[in-house]
């Protein structure tokens, strides 16, 4: 395995069901060949999904927050805001979401693949709960190793879990009465300190380990939604170099690389701690670098901090030499790049990232430059739904990179045609469900003479 993939983590899939207007099973995917220690993701960074209207695109983006957010966020399904989000976005037939994903984790050349997956459905008090979760693994380095089940929980209760009796005694005893709300990964973390005692010989270091890397992964995940709030995702990061829970060596290891944290950090957060304000500064700096490009009238991005306790609150105001203006009161296009930048950056070392409608408010020329840089040059992956069919000719000499999804949710990916170009055959109606074969005299009439 190659080095940059020794701490790293790469999402092979994810399935979907049961979100806005996916009724049956999607599946995106992002490497099709089979896992083994010759993995090389080097051409698989990079995928577009495409398609009309109405047909799915931003649901797939909302699945992968909903999993983001319920295993990470404190109490979740608790609040009655996320409930009536729910009650809004999961399907109104099925009533059910569900969401599975495997994903590759690399540490010192070892390479581990996991399956998650959870279901929501409603109880007997009309509330979204978790109705079954389960996390499975195999080795990554062969490839036909097979997948064996860590846990599964089903209807609240903890039916399964790999680890010694005694380690299952603490950790059934920790969790109880809480995983048809909470999911177990996220109940094992924030209760480790009980579960992993130092000096112990019931700490089930195996199990731990790879509960550790799930969250870790869902920490490089970050997803561009117009209204979204990371910083619950800080959490775990603090918890676990503040707590007291042994296995230094391994958190150590995990927590060498600063640089490669710093996938889910961001210009755009307001609360700044002092003790990360120069790294803010720099990063605001990488920001001004970003947004020259595309406005070369650009001085400087200059921070306004006022003290507030251990912590700055800060705001950005962009500097043109002959004027200042505060970037909420910039160009819906500058705006947009400038909440971006944070998702580049994060795939740009490393990170998971999702951009829905990444075409709105972009230069379809800096566009395509922008797929391009991350598929040459990128460590992570970008994912991103658009309606803007320049990047097609940037991504069809890549592997597995556009995906079509019609308005029945059959995803179909783009394979080679002879001489036949992605956006020609989409245009013409020629890619299977694509509702394009429409014609100019389909109008006629009906906005009136």
């Amino acid at each position: 395995m190659e080095q940059r993939m020794a701490d790293g983590f790469y999402l092979l899939n994810f399935t979907v069901s049961g979100v806005k207007c996916i009724k049956e099973e999607v599946r995106l995917d992002f490497y099709k060949k089979t896992v083994d220690k010759n993995f090389d993701p080097e051409k698989y960074r990079v995928k577009a999904v495409y398609g009309e209207n109405g047909s799915g695109k931003s649901a797939l983006i909302t699945a992968v927050k909903i999993f983001q957010d319920l295993v990470m966020s404190t109490n979740y399904l608790m609040e009655l805001q996320t409930q009536g989000f729910l009650d809004e976005i999961i399907n109104k037939e099925t009533h059910m979401f569900r969401f599975a994903c495997e994903f590759l984790a690399g540490l010192d050349t070892e390479q581990t693949v996991f399956q998650y997956s959870f279901c929501l459905g409603k109880n007997k008090n009309d509330l979204y709960e978790i109705q079954h979760e389960m996390l499975k693994v195999k080795n990554g380095n062969y490839a036909n190793n097979k997948y064996r089940t860590l846990f599964e929980c089903k209807e609240g209760e903890l039916i399964y879990i790999s680890c010694n009796d005694k380690a299952k005694e603490v950790i059934e005893k920790a969790t109880m009465n809480l995983l048809s709300m909470h999911p177990f990964i996220h109940s094992y973390i924030i209760n480790v300190e009980k579960i992993v005692v130092p000096g112990e010989d019931f700490s089930d270091q195996d199990f731990f380990f790879y509960i550790l890397l799930s969250c870790l992964m869902l920490l490089f995940i970050r997803v561009y939604i117009p209204t979204e709030d990371q910083h619950e995702l800080y959490f775990l990061q603090r918890q676990l170099k503040e707590e007291d829970i042994g296995y230094k060596e391994l958190m150590d290891k995990f927590f060498a690389h600063e640089d490669r944290w710093s996938v889910y950090s961001s210009v755009n957060q307001k609360y700044v701690s002092k003790t990360k304000y120069e790294e803010y500064k720099t990063k605001v700096d990488h920001l001004a670098q970003f947004i020259k490009i595309f406005k070369p009238n650009l001085v400087s991005i200059d921070i306004d901090a006022k003290e507030n306790g251990d912590q700055y609150v800060c705001d950005l105001n962009l500097n043109y030499g002959g004027y200042v203006i505060n970037k909420e009161f910039e160009s819906t296009g500058i705006k947009k790049l400038i909440r971006l930048f944070d998702c580049f950056a994060s795939a740009s070392l490393g990170g998971i990232v999702f951009v829905d409608e990444m075409d709105a408010n972009l230069n379809d020329v800096y566009l395509c430059r922008l797929v391009e840089y991350f598929m040459y040059y990128g460590k992570g992956q970008l994912c991103f739904t658009t309606h803007n069919l320049d990047p097609m000719s940037v991504l069809k000499e890549n592997r597995n990179s556009i995906d079509f999804l019609s308005s029945d949710n059959h995803l179909v990916p783009w394979t080679s045609r002879g001489n036949a170009s992605p956006e020609n055959c989409y245009k013409n109606g020629m890619i299977e469900d694509s509702p394009f074969n429409i014609d100019a005299t389909d109008f006629v009439g009906i906005f009136g003479e």
